[in-house]
């Protein structure tokens, strides 16, 4: 997977979507293609595609009207139709419709000192989409300055501010997705790094605006002093919050934890989701390693660890899992650090870190 760079020159939403389509205009219309077929495979028909994306719109200009800008700048840049725009950052939503995905393990540990919480996550996805993603350096119209990894067409997935906060995001499935119009996961985790310095103030934003998908938002944060860290579990039938205690690990995956929303649990599919889970818990201190890629370097060695997902090739096309990325977060300094491999295959391959530019920079990368 190929993982770009680009550096926004402007906080003017419409102009930086105007900009970033333009210059991405091929990578967001091969996204387009793909996730269209996707859907076709997955038993959802463009038109039903379009449909879902057309209630996202609505939804996002009502409850992100900033986002929904730098969409409409996006649309005009690249030439892609403004539902195609919309489609792209609501494919979570769409698929809830018919066919839950699996993706990504996360683990957090919480110091119980001055120092900043220590994280690492997989992001798991289908084997033959996404080979192009593109991590964000932004300026948002709150005034807070993100870096986000994030596919093509989507406004922010990992990520982190200059306020101390930093978001990780997995998948979940509940029998309430789709049962309802709402805003997309994916808008959600751009209106928490653009407005929250604390998980309250991250949790308090989940439940301000209506979900029709289910995800895990895992929040981090720290204000020089103390850290904080708490999973955010969120969907159609309600959010749900799990704080980690100071000097102890917290953990997920992609199944629910909370027990009211377990209750719903849907996942149509084999899993494995709870075995992830259970190597992350098992290996809990691994989570306290300072340095980020040795940290990744020692999950990455547990012998047959099943958070390095591999491509089953005996698996329809559509319902091929693999990790394509694992990334920590460093919110004390406004950075991620990565390697476009599974934590098993992080010893070969190029360790990187992208934060927050000094300046306003003439050119993306």
């Amino acid at each position: 997977m190929i993982v770009h760079e680009w550096t926004s020159e402007t906080a003017d939403q419409h102009e930086e979507g105007r900009r970033l389509g333009a210059h991405w205009a091929p990578q967001l219309l091969a996204a387009r293609d793909s996730y269209l077929r996707l859907f076709l495979q997955s038993g959802v028909s463009a038109e039903m595609a379009r449909s879902i994306a057309e209630e996202c719109r609505t939804m996002t200009e009502t409850h992100a009207p900033d986002v929904a800008e730098e969409f409409r700048g996006v649309a005009e840049g690249s030439g892609l139709p403004l539902t195609d725009v919309h489609l792209l950052t609501a494919r979570t939503e769409i698929l809830a419709r018919m066919t839950p995905s699996m993706e990504c393990s996360t683990v957090v540990y919480v110091p119980d000192d001055a120092t900043p919480p220590r994280t690492m996550q997989t992001w798991d996805w289908h084997e033959t989409l996404s080979n192009e993603t593109v991590v964000r350096r932004l300026h948002s119209a709150s005034g807070a300055r993100v870096v986000t990894f994030s596919e093509f067409g989507q406004p922010a997935k990992i990520g982190v501010n200059d306020r101390g906060l930093g978001l990780h995001f997995n998948i979940l499935h509940h029998r309430s997705d789709g049962s309802r119009a709402g805003v997309p996961v994916h808008v959600l985790a751009r209106m928490i790094l653009d407005g929250a310095r604390t998980v309250a103030e991250a949790v308090e934003i989940s439940r301000s605006v209506p979900l029709a998908a289910s995800s895990v938002l895992t929040v981090v944060s720290f204000d020089g002093t103390t850290p904080e860290a708490a999973a955010v579990e969120v969907s159609p039938a309600g959010v749900a919050v799990l704080s980690a205690p100071r000097g102890r690990t917290l953990a997920h995956t992609n199944h629910f934890l909370d027990e009211t929303l377990a209750a719903g649990e849907y996942s149509p599919y084999e899993t494995t989701s709870v075995p992830r889970y259970r190597c992350l818990t098992d290996a809990g201190e691994l989570a306290r390693i300072v340095d980020d890629r040795d940290r990744a370097l020692a999950f990455g060695a547990i012998p047959g660890a099943p958070i390095s997902v591999r491509a089953r090739p005996e698996q329809p096309e559509h319902l091929r899992w693999e990790t394509k990325l694992t990334v920590a977060l460093d919110v004390a300094h406004g950075a991620l650090a990565f390697a476009a491999a599974a934590p098993a295959d992080v010893a070969v391959a190029e360790w990187r870190r992208v934060g927050m530019a000094d300046e306003l920079m003439s050119a993306g990368r």
